[in-house]
């Protein structure tokens, strides 16, 4: 009988020294299969899990997981660098309480001209974190000349951002403004007399749905939501 409950009491040991060693990695693979499983990639892609004490890891729960890479790709999101802080992790549920992190050098899709980029802050509660993207004035100006080219046929020499949320446009002699506002589809749209042109249309398969706009400090300012699930692949 004792030899019996040595045993076990030995099994249960390496389980435990398994557990507390091992359980890190282990979750770790699995949340870089769940950032895979989601269509994310990154060729440096580096992901730590911490927990207190490490066999809450065993109930697939985790304090923190911190996820960072560079040459980010996501669901028709690129960045240069992504550096995310997630708390309070169910691992299995494929969830997190709060998120934290930035993106730098976010390209924008759909735009000329090309290699406009941005960069994003993630902030708040895992199911609807507040997305912040900046996006210096000059590119937003770039971006809003090439539009109007484009969709009305008419090319200002000049775009200038005006706060709270306004564009206003010179062509020739002629001066004009537009509302900035954010579309039905999460598109940044310009209003004007002659009609509504699209600066920005994101992918179908973007996991940033933006909610409004604004100018701050000469730059333009897109506010949105993400849920954290979706990049874990819940």
């Amino acid at each position: 009988m004792r030899g019996c409950l040595s045993v076990l009491v030995l099994a249960a040991l390496f389980v435990v020294v398994g557990a507390w060693f091992g359980g890190p990695p282990i979750a770790a693979a699995l949340v870089t299969t769940g950032l895979t499983s989601s269509g994310f990639h990154s060729d440096d892609l580096e992901v730590t899990v911490q927990a207190d004490p490490p066999l809450a890891l065993a109930l697939g729960r985790a304090d923190r997981v911190v996820v960072s890479g560079t040459d980010v790709e996501w669901n028709g999101l690129t960045a240069d660098t992504l550096d995310l802080t997630l708390h309070g992790v169910d691992l299995i549920g494929r969830s997190a309480a709060q998120a934290n992190g930035v993106l730098t050098g976010v390209g924008l899709p759909n735009v000329d001209p090309p290699g406009s980029k941005a960069s994003v802050d993630i902030a708040g509660p895992g199911d609807s974190a507040v997305v912040t993207i900046t996006i210096d004035g000059a590119t937003v100006e770039a971006m809003a000349i090439e539009a109007f080219d484009q969709k009305l046929g008419v090319r200002p020499t000049s775009a200038t951002l005006t706060a709270p949320n306004v564009i206003r446009f010179k062509a020739g002699p002629v001066t004009a403004a537009g509302a900035l506002t954010i579309g039905p589809g999460g598109s940044l749209d310009v209003s004007t007399p002659l009609g509504t042109v699209t600066v920005l249309e994101p992918s179908p398969s973007q996991p940033i749905h933006l909610t409004s706009v604004a100018v701050e400090n000469g730059s333009l300012v897109l506010t949105g939501t993400l849920d954290v699930s979706d990049l874990l692949g819940g």
